[in-house]
């Protein structure tokens, strides 16, 4: 069964199963975790094109807080979704 749901902020509804609801909490903390590790190389070139979505850019610290902090604020809503489901 499917249920509606939307993120805080976003006005676009999505409908996902509590399986789906789990994969995509999976998905968000891989890209927090890869987020983190790029944060925490910083000050080199170890965080190079990944290859999960990140390509040969170099992020400001401001920006990785941002993604860290809003899919960190997604995987909590996720987790709450699945506890109700």
């Amino acid at each position: 069964m499917k249920k509606t749901f939307c993120f805080a902020g976003e006005t676009l509804p999505f409908q996902a199963s509590l399986d789906d609801l789990k994969d995509r909490l999976v998905e968000i903390q891989q890209l927090i975790a890869n987020y983190q590790e790029v944060e925490s190389d910083l000050d080199s070139d170890a965080y190079m094109a990944r290859g999960n979505g990140f390509c040969d850019t170099k992020y400001s610290e401001d920006f990785l807080d941002g993604r860290i902090a809003d899919l960190s604020a997604k995987a909590e809503q996720i987790e709450r979704w699945i506890a109700d489901f």
